[in-house]
């Protein structure tokens, strides 16, 4: 598949709206789950990672009926083909959160290849994480019933890196996708943490 993942057009757009942001690559190996990241493909070229804060200060993560005991992560939504991650966040907030949009704002770019092992690393796959920052009020409530959320927790920022190390720590077959999902939570600290501190 050699379709385009991220258009020049998109981030020219975005960073005129939002001012030049961080960029990060990243090779991840998907051993365990190599199959269903090969299925995801066939319907979307990313997802956008929300990083959805409260007046208060906290920010929101949730757990899923099929994550390992004790999981929590910021939120995700898978971006279609032919969607733009703005149109993406909106959908996947009212999808997965049902909470307002009071504003958002783009954090940066995270691309990713994803190689089947150690080994074989002529097969990869890319892959591409929109990163947003959203102000809300409210309690959470997904209106998507197939998203299996199970939990929702507003947490203080500076638990963003214990949930990387969390994530990082989990065991097969878990151990790639845990991987995979702490690059984001240790973007959004190492680039902004001094924003998610000081609040809305």
């Amino acid at each position: 598949m050699n379709r385009i993942l991220t258009a020049l057009s998109e981030l020219e757009t975005l960073t005129a709206q939002f001012g030049q942001q961080p960029h990060q690559h990243a090779k991840v190996i998907g051993k365990e789950w190599w199959g269903e990241v090969r299925q995801n493909q066939n319907w979307r070229r990313g997802e956008v990672l929300m990083v959805i804060q409260r007046p208060q200060g906290e920010i929101l993560v949730h757990a899923k009926a099929f994550y390992p005991p004790e999981v929590y992560r910021l939120p995700t939504g898978g971006l279609g083909w032919e969607e733009t991650p703005w149109t993406a966040l909106h959908r996947e907030m009212a999808e997965e959160t049902g909470l307002p949009v009071h504003s958002a704002t783009w954090w940066g770019l995270i691309t990713y290849t994803l190689y089947p092992s150690e080994t074989v690393q002529d097969q990869g796959i890319p892959f591409v994480s929109f990163v947003f920052h959203i102000l809300t009020e409210g309690e959470p409530r997904a209106a998507d019933q197939t998203e299996q959320i199970t939990a929702f927790r507003w947490v203080p920022p500076e638990t963003l890196p214990e949930i990387a190390h969390r994530l990082e720590s989990l065991d097969a077959p878990w151990r790639g996708w845990g991987a995979f999902r702490a690059i984001g939570h240790r973007f959004v600290w190492e680039h902004h943490r001094e924003r998610l501190l000081l609040g809305p």
